[in-house]
């Protein structure tokens, strides 16, 4: 059995963690901050120059984790369906999945650590973090799968009023090329999850990277079906021809009524829960209100008898 603790180990254990939660979110907004806020000519100069900012600590750790990770996971379904997820979650670097891999192994070994260092190294204590180091493992799958649905629900939202911006553009006489130009710098503030897809594909596509691929991949980064379906018609009008607005146009009404019939199968399941709670909590009051008067009489009735059968067995005596 390990030593018991007393309440001052407690206490130095408490300030010990408080003190690296402390430290690890300074450096990570630290960290943050410095990432949105480099200079822009020591960017340019990196740049030129052809090799790596001085002190980018974050590109330094993944680039760590990515060589790691490339030794402990090999290409197979298990972990093509992992990237997928994460190109769901919007992690679009193609180095995330060694990342992810690494990041998730670290952090399912601290939880077991930590657990046995708050609470001791004992037998029973043992099989505990290890139980929780495999939960965490699982878990951060499970965030994951948790994260690409919410994104996907935001780009749901976000769409039809990228469509309807899509469709004053292509109205004005501009190109698709143009079009997808002008509406990925004016989506970032109405549109942002959105918005962020459309800036990587006109990266692509000035960088060179075929018009087929480049529309794959927007289908792939969008994530839903929807965004599938509009890359498609891209695709389409693009190498086959065709109207593109008309299409968009067809395209956007039929995505308006697909989220109108959505939101009133989504009304009426929330009815039918609402339904579910009053039978939970005003039937048993009402139950009880009906049958509470019948049962105080039962009760009375059964207490009289037995006082006269009481009686009775005393007079008999």
């Amino acid at each position: 059995m390990g030593t018991p603790m007393t309440s001052f180990d407690a206490v130095i254990w408490i300030v010990a963690i408080l003190s690296l939660t402390a430290g690890a979110l300074a450096l990570v907004l630290s960290a943050s901050i410095y990432v949105r806020h480099r200079d822009a000519g020591t960017r340019l100069s990196a740049l030129v120059g052809g090799g790596k900012m001085p002190g980018d600590i974050l590109e330094t750790m993944a680039g760590w984790a990515e060589r790691l990770g490339r030794r402990l996971v090999s290409e197979n379904a298990p972990a093509k369906e992992i990237r997928d997820l994460l190109t769901k979650a919007g992690f679009f670097r193609p180095a995330a999945l060694y990342i992810f891999v690494v990041v998730r192994i670290a952090f399912a070994i601290a939880t077991g650590f930590v657990f046995l260092a708050w609470f001791g190294l004992t037998n029973i204590n043992l099989g505990i973090g290890v139980i929780l180091s495999v939960l965490s493992y699982r878990y951060a799958l499970i965030a994951v799968k948790y994260l690409g649905e919410r994104r996907a629900r935001r780009i749901q939202r976000e769409l039809p009023s990228v469509l309807d911006i899509i469709l004053m553009v292509l109205d004005s006489g501009v190109s698709i090329d143009q079009c997808l130009h002008y509406v990925a710098g004016v989506i970032k503030g109405s549109a942002p999850t959105t918005a962020v897809v459309f800036i990587r594909h006109v990266a692509d596509l000035d960088s060179g990277v075929p018009y087929d691929v480049a529309l794959d991949k927007l289908g792939q980064r969008l994530a839903v079906d929807e965004g599938i379906d509009f890359a498609n018609l891209l695709k389409q009008a693009i190498f086959h021809g065709g109207e593109l607005s008309v299409s968009i146009r067809r395209f956007a009404g039929d995505l308006a009524d697909g989220r109108l019939a959505l939101a009133r199968d989504t009304a009426g399941r929330r009815s039918t829960y609402l339904t579910i709670v009053l039978v939970l909590f005003f039937v048993p009051v009402l139950l009880v209100i009906l049958m509470g008067p019948a049962a105080v009489r039962i009760g009375e009735t059964l207490v009289a008898a037995g006082h006269r059968v009481h009686s009775s067995e005393i007079r008999a005596k």
